[in-house]
């Protein structure tokens, strides 16, 4: 795990003996070493009135990011009480990747565990993307800030076993296949270099076409943004959809700056406060979800 992630540090030794819902599933040589993991977590089963919780932002859970992803950040609580499994990581020794053991483990878990979905998130590269895709897993969403050391946005794909888990898969990727397009700028326009084509043109890969915002859902999308816990760059398309729309938010100059610097011309949030004024990010940012909480509960 140390070789395959940079991230991988002695404290997860400690959560991988506490934590109740990880396991680990391992293929060893011949000699009885270990040659490849998976590291894995049991996901759901949520009480559905936490869930309603989660989804309003009144409380957050530790130890189910796929679970929290899925009710928070796509506002979706219906899928909480689901069994679900995530991989929370795939590693092989250096000497023995591209040899196909990270694919025997996946398919060993798909065979062996029987939740309503499976899912990850990882640091998005075009190689990894590729390496899901091939287990059957599909792009859902794209996190709404790149990593500070490798400068990659977090991917979430998702592997549906049942009907009504294959039915969120693809409501999920019509939703990210009309966002991604700004998502991708404004994740452009917060780093210091651009994202790599490559990893651009895999994100966009085999998503549905685009289709337009109706006005209802996009008001759902701000509502999360507003009120909830979603960030604003996972509801940032029905925002410039509402700004479209209803024409300048916010209640002086100052703030319908922010809101176009922001959402129109994709400043990243660190240029935007030091031109405009605002003491730091973290300010701007809460004016920012005020002025939208403002705007839509005025509707």
């Amino acid at each position: 795990l140390t070789h395959a992630h940079y991230r991988t540090t002695p404290s997860d030794l400690q959560r991988l003996l506490d934590s109740p819902n990880l396991s680990v599933a391992v293929l060893h040589d011949h000699d009885g070493r270990v040659a490849a993991v998976n590291l894995l977590a049991q996901e759901g089963r949520l009480p559905p009135e936490l869930c309603e919780a989660m989804v309003d932002g009144r409380t957050r859970i530790r130890g189910q990011a796929l679970a929290d992803t899925l009710v928070c950040h796509t506002g979706h609580p219906e899928a909480g009480p689901w069994p679900m499994v995530r991989s929370v990581r795939i590693a092989t020794h250096p000497a023995l990747r591209r040899s196909g053991l990270g694919a025997r483990l996946a398919r060993h878990a798909h065979d062996h565990h029987h939740p309503e979905l499976f899912g990850t998130l990882f640091g998005a590269t075009p190689e990894l993307l590729r390496f899901r895709r091939a287990q059957g897993y599909r792009l859902v969403r794209l996190g709404a800030s790149r990593g500070s050391r490798t400068g990659e946005p977090s991917a979430v794909m998702v592997r549906p076993v049942t009907p009504r888990a294959e039915a969120l898969v693809d409501q999920l990727r019509i939703v990210l296949a009309r966002d991604l397009p700004l998502q991708l700028a404004l994740l452009d326009g917060d780093g210091e270099l651009p994202l790599d084509p490559g990893l651009v043109g895999a994100l966009g890969h085999d998503l549905p076409p685009r289709t337009p915002w109706a006005l209802p859902d996009a008001l759902h999308a701000a509502r999360g943004y507003a009120f909830g816990p979603r960030p604003l760059e996972a509801a940032a398309s029905a925002l410039v959809h509402l700004r479209h729309t209803l024409g300048p938010i916010g209640a002086s100059e100052a703030e319908q700056a922010l809101v176009d610097a922001r959402l129109l011309q994709h400043r990243s949030w660190a240029g935007l406060t030091r031109d405009q004024g605002w003491s730091s990010v973290r300010v701007a940012m809460r004016a920012m979800r005020r002025i939208w909480r403002t705007a839509i509960g005025q509707l």
